[in-house]
């Protein structure tokens, strides 16, 4: 699931010259992606490291990746 969320990410910068902040994923993809990782922290991290943050979505039927300009805004 990371290596396919990172070409996500790697394909956004390509086309739009930028690194996305937003990462969607629905709960079962979030869970899936979360047990790849051995503790919580480890998750976290790596979240930090994509430097995005990760809105759970019903509607994601699929992971995809954004970019909000003033994204604390977008998501409060």
């Amino acid at each position: 699931m990371l290596s396919y969320i990172l070409r996500l990410a790697f394909d956004f910068e390509r086309d739009h010259g930028y690194w996305p902040n937003m990462l969607y994923l629905n709960t079962d993809q979030y869970r899936h992606w979360q047990q790849e990782f051995g503790e919580t922290a480890d998750f976290d991290e790596i979240s930090r490291r994509l430097a995005m943050d990760i809105v759970i979505s019903v509607d994601a039927l699929h992971p995809h990746v954004a970019w909000f300009p003033n994204r604390m805004q977008a998501i409060g």
